[in-house]
This record gives structure tokens, C-alpha cells and sequence, in this order.
């Protein structure tokens, strides 16, 4: 089995998904740099295959000036020294606001590809607001699973709602051209005015 932490899933992804500006930094400075460029606030995450539920570990952090990523960056090096964590980097990334949705895929061992889509970010795994369908599946098959969600009665007015199918296709057609893919999770996706971006990924693959 192969893991694909956020930084390699959402290199992977960039091919067929938009993906929120980041940057995989080996020290302070860089990311101080990626600062100045893209402007505060941003968040911090450790990248390791070690850490794939970054959350579990204070592993994401959220920062509105140097001092505090300077503070946070430091931070999190620290603790993926005292977890023993081998270390990919730390991605530093652009803060977006929008809609927050979960998207994934799973190899099934009876049915084969399995898509799901849902309400996303921090409490997706609580609150289990989520559709599944066995891929491939059509606009109108999305718009069926949306349906059946909480978060649909959110999202129908919602003048992104295009956007939001056309990534759940996306990853349709990547569950269907990439068999190797065992499981696929991106939470959130951020949609908004400007598009539908990928903010955290992970993937597995045989």
C-alpha cells in the first residue's frame, strides 16, 4: 500500500481539480517569503505520511503575522520531533473562505469504484452527512446525491452548485481511470466565487 499525504495527493490531483495555494517549506524562511508573496492570514500543516489526520495531532495551525508564524512554525517542528514523525515539510497555505464539502472514492471489494459526496471540514466525520453512488455517475446521478444530504438545502441556491458537480465528476473520472486508487478523501473542498479548490487531500493506493 502507498500513501499519498496531502502535498503528494494534492500534486496528483492539480491534474484534474484546482488546488489552493500552497507551498512545501523546509525552514522558517521560506515560508516567511510565501508570506510577503500571498499576504496573512495562512495556515500551517505538518506534512508526513506518519500524520495523515493531521488534526489529531495539532498539526494544522492558523496564523495572521510573522510573530505568529514564526511562533507556529517552530512550533510544529517541535512536535513532529517529539512524535518522531519523518518529516516531508511543512505546507504553508493560502486562507480561503466558502462553502466547505467533502468528496471521496473507495475501492469496494463487491461494487468496485464508490464515490461519496457530503457536508466537509472539521465536523464531516461527526455529523456522517454524506451520499454514496458506485461510479461512473452522471450529472444527474450528482444532483441525486446532493439531494440526499443536509447540506443540499445550503447548497441549492447556491450560484457554485455547477462547480460542485463538475468536481464530483472530476473525481468520478479519477476513481474510474485510476484503479490503483484503494481510497481518496478531500476535506474540504472550498467552493466559492472564484472556483472549487481542493484545501486538504489524502489518498491510498495499492
Amino acid at each position: 500500500m502507498k500513501i499519498y499525504n496531502e502535498a503528494k495527493a494534492e500534486q496528483f490531483l492539480s491534474k484534474y481539480l484546482k488546488i489552493n495555494t500552497n507551498l512545501l517549506t523546509k525552514n522558517v524562511n521560506e515560508a516567511l517569503d510565501f508570506a510577503k508573496k500571498y499576504k496573512f492570514p495562512l495556515s500551517l500543516k505538518i506534512i508526513s505520511d506518519q500524520a495523515l489526520h493531521k488534526s489529531l495531532i495539532n498539526g494544522v495551525r492558523f496564523v495572521n503575522n510573522e510573530q505568529e508564524l514564526n511562533f507556529h512554525y517552530k512550533d510544529l517542528l517541535k512536535t513532529t520531533k517529539n512524535k518522531k514523525l519523518k518529516l516531508d515539510g511543512i505546507l504553508v497555505q493560502t486562507y480561503i473562505k466558502g462553502r466547505e464539502i467533502i468528496i471521496g472514492g473507495k475501492k469496494d471489494d463487491t461494487f468496485g469504484p464508490v464515490i461519496l459526496f457530503g457536508g466537509g471540514g472539521i465536523f464531516a466525520e461527526l455529523l456522517k452527512d454524506f451520499s454514496l453512488r458506485i461510479c461512473p455517475v452522471n450529472e444527474n446521478e450528482v444532483k441525486e446525491m446532493m439531494q440526499e444530504t443536509k447540506i443540499y438545502e445550503i447548497l441549492k441556491n447556491d450560484n457554485n452548485l455547477k462547480q460542485i458537480i463538475n468536481s464530483v465528476l472530476k473525481v468520478n473520472e479519477i476513481m474510474i481511470k485510476h484503479p490503483e486508487i484503494l481510497e481518496l478523501d478531500i476535506n474540504p473542498l472550498i467552493v466559492n466565487e472564484k472556483g472549487a479548490f481542493v484545501v486538504d487531500a489524502r489518498m491510498l493506493t495499492d
